[in-house]
């Protein structure tokens, strides 16, 4: 759906304790999407180690909300080195047509690197990259550098199910009275 993986290098890093580092993106008009996972290169991922990665909302303005509405099952850890971690959703999540959302990405215990390739590599795919913040959970800065990830969803597609015009249901709803008293009179006489 977005990213920027494979990386063309992996020269630079963002430390992740205990900081948070989140990047924006917008899903474009039309269907909705089913995440499938996340994939995050990540460097010195040790035993002991908890990533927290999450979907958060966004409020309107440059940094992510404080609503998840998808967390992660974290991969296992494959100690010092550079690897692709691949984190599954813990329950079903729809990305929903034309809304923003943030990957936000901090340690709840523990300390690793998110790698970021050196120029910076823009994610790219159906969804748009909108903002990139880096701070504390609390207090958020701009941030130049685009970490490796990538996310992965599956297009929903097929009607789109649509509430139907209250001029619809006002018509319908006429119509069924108006055969219920055509019914109602030829009962009577």
């Amino acid at each position: 759906m977005i990213g920027n993986l494979p990386p063309n290098n992996d020269s630079g890093f963002t430390t992740i304790s205990p900081s948070v580092k989140a990047t924006a993106f917008t899903l474009p008009a039309g269907n909705n999407y089913s995440l499938d996972n996340a994939i995050l290169r990540l460097g010195n991922y040790e035993s002991g180690d908890v990533p927290l990665v999450q979907i958060r909302n966004d409020v309107g303005g440059s940094n992510p909300g404080s609503t998840v509405l998808a967390s992660f099952t974290n991969p296992t850890a494959q100690g010092s080195g550079i690897f692709n971690y691949t984190f599954t959703p813990t329950a079903p999540f729809t990305f929903i047509a034309g809304t923003k959302y943030w990957l936000s990405f901090q340690s709840s215990s523990g300390n690793f690197v998110w790698r970021f390739s050196v120029p910076s590599t823009t994610p790219t795919g159906i969804a748009t990259s909108s903002g990139n913040r880096f701070g504390n959970g609390s207090s958020f800065s701009n941030s130049s550098l685009f970490n490796s990830f990538q996310i992965n969803a599956t297009e929903i597609t097929g009607p789109v199910a649509s509430t139907p015009e209250p001029t619809a249901i006002a018509a319908l709803s006429l119509f069924g009275l108006g055969l219920l008293g055509v019914k109602g009179r030829r009962n009577e006489g």
